[in-house]
């Protein structure tokens, strides 16, 4: 029996007998002797049951205590992967190794309110290489940037990813973690230029002094998690037997901080560019309830395609730091988004979708991630995106016991 049904049945018990004391208690004078006998000897009964579980609990040993806790632990995290086997065969491996390219890509635009005029930043195309490993729920990895390792002599400063995953059928949560290079590029440039100050012919739309880190965490549940297999998709470590469909329900949180080095600006684009668009460093953090639904379609044996859309209502709270942004700007501006006239909500996205092909033992495939974030106040609008496209291949070893 374990911990939590005995601790029940004492209390059950004792206040089984403290009700037939307080009956005895208020008995009338009325009620004949047999009759109070008969509840004195319920108290007795009751008592001697009450105390029989607790001189049982006491008597276990510290082995046997642990046991038990281990043992009701291990039945909740089972109770985490409970599946129907005729839409998901399980994990049949206790571990799993991958090697991944990763092409990613991302996007910072910010627009001012009164002039309408944007500045739109987009990273040159990097690849990246890495491995993983897996323990059963637990998915850990690391890519590089090759270009910026290849190159060791140029001055392009290596972008950063570091991912950590755990996958169940019914529970997902995702962290992440990017820092981004040195090597952007002004996509809109052109826009800034006018007949009366036309762009000079050596001007080139490459930018150096823009840094952005995004860190963040996704936890969300499934639904239809006995039928719908997530880690199916996006962890290979099921494999999905018949189409399903179902709803996601999450909490997301994502801290951006974005910084411009100003004096990168070329000196005849800088007296072109509206002030309220120049700051020294932009902090925002995203707070966000998100619903969606994926689907996963099996087209034949051992394939899988996966769709997921997840839009998010979210609470952003945001700083900007001016204080040595522009000379037309005196002192430093602090905004944050604490009431409701600052428009401290905003709609962000996350799109998922996937190819898979998994025999339970060798798995191959692509996936691809989008996430945009979107923040606004009187005087500017900011959109952040950022995804990557992957392409994998892998192999699950260490067959577990039951499945030997």
């Amino acid at each position: 029996m374990n911990i939590a049904r005995r601790a029940i049945t004492l209390l059950i018990y004792l206040c089984s007998a403290l009700t037939a004391a307080a009956q005895i208690s208020f008995v009338p004078d009325s009620v004949s002797a047999d009759s109070t006998r008969i509840a004195g000897e319920k108290v007795f009964d009751l008592l001697d049951t009450a105390f029989d579980n607790l001189e049982q609990y006491t008597d276990l040993s510290r082995r046997k205590k642990k046991q038990i806790i281990r043992d009701y632990l291990g039945a909740q995290l089972k109770e985490l992967n409970n599946i129907d086997t005729t839409y998901i065969t399980p994990q049949l491996y206790d571990f799993a190794a991958m090697l991944q390219t990763t092409t990613t890509f991302e996007s910072f635009s910010i627009t001012s309110t009164g002039k309408k005029q944007s500045l739109s930043f987009a990273p040159k195309p990097t690849f990246r290489l890495g491995g993983y490993f897996g323990w059963r729920w637990l998915f850990l990895g690391y890519t590089f940037d090759v270009g910026s390792w290849l190159d060791k002599e140029s001055s392009r400063k290596q972008k950063t990813e570091f991912d950590l995953s755990f996958y169940t059928s019914r529970l997902g949560i995702d962290l992440y973690f990017r820092k981004t290079g040195n090597d952007f590029r002004c996509k809109n440039i052109d826009e800034i230029f006018d007949a009366e100050h036309p762009r000079p012919a050596d001007l080139t739309d490459d930018f150096e002094g823009l840094d952005i880190q995004t860190r963040g965490i996704n936890l969300y549940y499934i639904f239809n998690y006995r039928h719908f297999s997530w880690p199916a998709a996006f962890a290979q470590n099921t494999v999905q037997r018949r189409s399903c469909g179902t709803f996601k329900l999450g909490f997301s949180f994502t801290h951006h901080k974005v910084s411009l080095d100003q004096t990168k600006l070329d000196p005849r684009v800088e007296p072109l560019i509206d002030p309220s668009l120049y700051f020294d460093e932009i902090k925002y953090n995203d707070y966000g309830i998100n619903f969606g639904y994926a689907y996963n379609w099996v087209p034949r044996r051992n394939w899988l395609v996966c769709a997921s859309f997840t839009p998010a209502i979210a609470y952003n709270v945001m700083y900007v730091d001016r204080e040595n942004a522009n000379q037309n700007i005196a002192e430093a501006e602090l905004h944050r988004f604490l009431n409701f006239r600052d428009n401290h909500f905003s709609i962000d996205f996350i799109w998922r979708l996937g190819l898979v092909y998994n025999d339970t033992k060798w798995y191959a495939g692509a996936s691809f991630i989008l996430h945009s974030f979107n923040h606004h106040n009187e005087q500017v609008r900011l959109n952040n995106a950022f995804g990557s496209l992957n392409f994998y291949v892998g192999f699950n070893f260490k067959k577990k016991k039951e499945f030997r």
